[in-house]
């Protein structure tokens, strides 16, 4: 209730909801003091929930929806950020601390302090992306951000269990069970020797993350034939993603303690890739919306148990800030000055080697002041045992204490000063300004969708829906807004003449690869196109887009290269090995098939360029347009040179691909019939089940 209340206001108010979540939170815990709200104390962050309900949630939540091409085509940022930056933010901010401390006379241990420095280093995009979708951040922008979050995450927790392991080893700390609760990670990595620590200590942090990926990505994988299995069953395959975020996460805490050290937030974010990636076309294709939906619900759900309990903890920590204030305000500092170098000593030089696709400047400040933190600090403080103390502590509080006052002063200045100037600082870099592709795709979009309002209007008036009066007047309105648009046009030729052709051109072909995109699902959801098959094409048609993206030509031959990764070919190893038993012709007659609808489709999408005479007049237009009707003569030649070649199989083939479809059909119709409470629910579920023995058997 608090929650949807909070998400309102924040809408109407343009306040980050996150940000409006921990004031609330803040506020619950200064009731709480009160003896009729005494119960709102109750609630309490501890790191069991922390760890076993929520962190597997929000983690599986974003990798899930993450396309593995995207995060590969800006893999060197993302990796170079979410750990080698990250190491070096952890370090700095441990001798900004140190250092900084002894200057105004406190001494701070350098180990407490890089304790500090590995979880604070971890990035929370929650609020910043939710920003981002707002305002409309370019899409690499956006991914970088919600890559280094999710790969840092794991990094910064491998890196602090390490250092944690390493403090508990040389104090010689044992608690009782509840304190020592990763006292059996440290003795199982470090041993009761001291000697090589720092060794042993780096070759556990990276074993770590490469088991966290193996065993992350077999798990997913295995979940992904599991869902297989069941068909159009949108609350088991559901509860199998839930099953496998939670699972994934509690068999890597197992192999930690008894076999090998597996970092539980790279495996959870692997199985999660490999399951939206390899495991989404598992899904029955009715059941992925629904699938989204309910991990964006779950999701927000999360996000606002969380941060509202993390500002409940900010007023229930009982530390005197009159001592802390001070060691706070240096962490903050250190925290920015670390983060900024972090990001600038990595991104600069990435792009004087012009290996990936240039960062820009402005990017780069996002990058280095939209670093929030959040959740993942606060589950690894409380994981601090309590008694844990070192040589050198000379405080009147215990090391956990201090660290959780450091994390929740940073936390609260991020979320209360970054948060909320972010959207200046993007209007001020220019961030949310449109492409230059987006700027044609609006003003050709406006001109697209106003010809269909003035044809709809024409349609209503012989159909005798409106009068001539009104028929009059919505003609002139929106002719009216026509000649806007045009003017809007000729605007943007006169701006930008010399590149105006060419963004046209790849106007053009977006949209035409769009609509092929589109006919494609359609194909696989009627069951029209094998998952092999429609892997195949869709991974075609979003080299095509990538392609034009960049400004590069589109492919006109089949025999031309098209991009690829060692994952791509791997995959398609792993695919043919699986599928070998299908056979070829039947594979190529699928594959002919579809690229005869899907071209056929964009040939007819393209129709409505013709509405607008500037574009339908030009040369680029033409040519695209003669483009597709070659590879739709092409893929017609192909159909008919198969069915020559194997007449009889095809046939019965092709009937079999069309009895499904209808059969998709029928479920369609069935759905709109009792939308419209025309058949009962007793029948309807007859009706879906004789469909589905058909469309199965």
């Amino acid at each position: 209730m608090i929650s949807t209340g909070v998400y309102l206001a924040s809408r109407r108010f343009r306040v980050p909801y996150t940000v409006s979540l921990v004031a609330v939170g803040i506020l619950i815990a200064i009731l709480s003091k009160f003896p009729v709200f005494s119960f709102l104390d109750d609630f309490k962050l501890t790191p069991e929930i922390l760890l076993y309900v929520f962190l597997p949630i929000l983690l599986f939540e974003s990798a899930y929806n993450m396309k593995y091409k995207e995060v590969l085509r800006s893999a060197k940022s993302i990796s170079l950020l979410a750990v080698v930056s990250l190491i070096v933010s952890a370090f700095l901010i441990a001798v900004f601390i140190h250092y900084g401390a002894l200057f105004f006379g406190y001494h701070i241990p350098f180990l407490v302090a890089l304790l500090f420095g590995t979880l604070i280093s971890a990035t929370d995009p929650v609020a910043v992306l939710a920003l981002f979708k707002e305002l409309g951040a370019p899409r690499r922008l956006t991914l970088i951000f919600e890559g280094e979050s999710l790969f840092n995450d794991g990094t910064a927790f491998a890196l602090f269990l390490v250092v944690l392991a390493y403090i508990q080893s040389i104090a010689g700390f044992h608690g009782s069970e509840h304190e020592n609760f990763y006292n059996m990670f440290a003795s199982h990595i470090f041993g009761t020797d001291t000697g090589g620590l720092v060794v042993t200590g780096i070759i556990s942090f990276f074993l770590m993350i490469l088991a966290g990926m193996f065993f992350g990505s077999f798990i997913g994988i295995v979940f992904s034939k599991i869902i297989e299995k069941i068909k159009n069953n949108e609350f088991l395959e559901i509860t199998l993603t839930l099953i496998l975020a939670h699972t994934t996460f509690i068999l890597s805490e197992v192999l930690n303690h008894f076999l090998f050290p597996v970092s539980w937030v790279i495996a959870t974010t692997l199985a999660a890739l490999v399951v939206g990636n390899y495991g989404r076309y598992k899904i029955s294709p009715k059941v992925g919306e629904t699938m989204e939906r309910f991990w964006g619900f779950f999701a927000f759900i999360s996000n606002s148990l969380v941060f509202i309990l993390v500002g409940i903890m900010i007023v229930s920590l009982g530390i005197d800030w009159r001592v802390m204030i001070l060691p706070v305000v240096i962490a903050i500092v250190a925290v920015i000055l670390a983060r900024a170098i972090s990001v600038y000593g990595i991104i600069i030089p990435l792009n004087w080697t012009g290996k990936e696709e240039y960062i820009p400047l402005s990017w780069q400040h996002m990058l280095s002041w939209g670093s929030l933190r959040g959740a993942l600090a606060i589950i690894m403080v409380l994981l601090i045992p309590e008694a844990l103390t070192i040589t050198g502590w000379d405080f009147a509080f215990s090391i956990r204490d201090f660290v959780l006052a450091l994390t929740v002063g940073c936390i609260t200045f991020t979320t209360f000063i970054k948060a909320t100037t972010i959207i200046p600082l993007m209007k001020h870099f220019h961030i949310d300004k449109l492409h230059e592709i987006e700027e044609v795709e609006h003003v050709e979009g406006k001109m697209i969708m106003l010809l269909e309002v003035l044809a709809k209007i024409g349609s209503l008036k012989e159909r005798g829906f409106i009068v001539d009066e009104e028929y009059s007047l919505l003609l002139a309105k929106y002719t009216k807004e026509l000649e806007v648009v045009r003017h809007e046009l000729d605007v943007l030729m006169a701006e930008k003449w010399e590149a105006i052709a060419e963004l046209i051109k790849r106007v053009i072909t977006l949209h035409a690869l769009g609509i092929e995109k589109f006919s494609l699902k359609r194909l696989y959801m009627y069951n029209e196109i094998s998952e092999r098959e429609f892997k195949v094409l869709l991974r075609k048609n979003e080299s095509q887009i990538y392609r034009v993206e960049r400004g590069l030509s589109q492919i006109k031959m089949e025999w031309e290269r098209r991009e690829s990764n060692i994952f791509e070919h791997i995959t398609e190893m792993i695919s043919s090995r699986l599928h070998g038993d299908v056979n070829p012709i039947l594979a190529r007659f699928m594959r002919t098939r579809a690229r005869l609808v899907m071209t056929d489709s964009a040939i007819k999408g393209l129709i409505v360029f013709e509405g607008i005479d500037f574009i339908a007049g030009r040369k680029e237009f033409k040519e695209i347009k003669d483009l597709y009707v070659g590879f739709y003569d092409k893929a017609k030649m192909k159909h008919t040179q198969l069915f020559i070649a194997d007449k009889e199989l095809l046939i019965e083939f092709d009937s079999h691909l069309a009895n499904k479809s209808l059969l998709k059909q029928q479920e369609i119709i069935v759905e709109d019939l009792f939308q419209k409470e025309i058949i009962s629910p007793k029948l309807y579920i007859r009706f879906k089940e004789e469909i589905e023995e058909k469309i199965y058997e």
